[in-house]
């Protein structure tokens, strides 16, 4: 029998209708969706920082400035624990995690780049900060892959790259 496999994804790839007004739409992103279900990889839906810190699927965008908070950065934190439990769970059941998918761009889940607010520049999402440092605290490491929500076509590249080594 085949090993199960499994992606970790944001919330706002398989719902985008939390994220923040003005970008928010209906339904997932299928493109994105449908990859991993042409090839045979479960899906689990990662939490939205955003949202549960704020506690609404309305929301204005804000920096990551303006995120950058002693409590949002605990929240994010707190996330990032329980999604490695979650991740653990689904490898001591003899599951392979492929990856976790970030979205480029957002103050709380880019992998490489960040919008400022007036231009792209390199950095990372809070959230992804802490996933990586409580990773390297548990000496435990799941590939993060960069998506880029405004080019799905590079993000579908990327994505099949994944599949094809994993």
């Amino acid at each position: 029998m085949d090993e199960n496999k499994v992606v970790f994804v944001p919330h706002c790839i398989l719902n985008q209708s939390v994220r923040v007004t003005g970008k928010e739409k209906s339904g997932l992103i299928k493109e994105i969706v449908e990859l991993f279900v042409e090839a045979g990889i479960g899906i689990v839906q990662l939490p939205c920082p955003e949202v549960e810190y704020d506690g609404g699927l309305k929301r204005e965008a804000k920096s990551r400035k303006a995120y950058e908070t002693e409590n949002y950065r605990n929240s994010c934190k707190k996330l990032s624990v329980e999604v490695l439990k979650n991740i653990k769970r689904y490898l001591d059941s003899n599951f392979k995690v492929i990856g976790i998918l970030g979205v480029e761009f957002s103050p709380t889940c880019a992998v490489y780049r960040l919008d400022n607010g007036k231009k792209i520049v390199p950095g990372k999402g809070i959230f992804i900060e802490e996933l990586e440092k409580e990773m390297q605290r548990q000496r435990f490491q799941v590939p993060i892959i960069a998506t880029n929500l405004n080019n799905v076509f590079s993000t579908l590249e990327k994505i099949d790259l994944l599949l094809k080594n994993c």
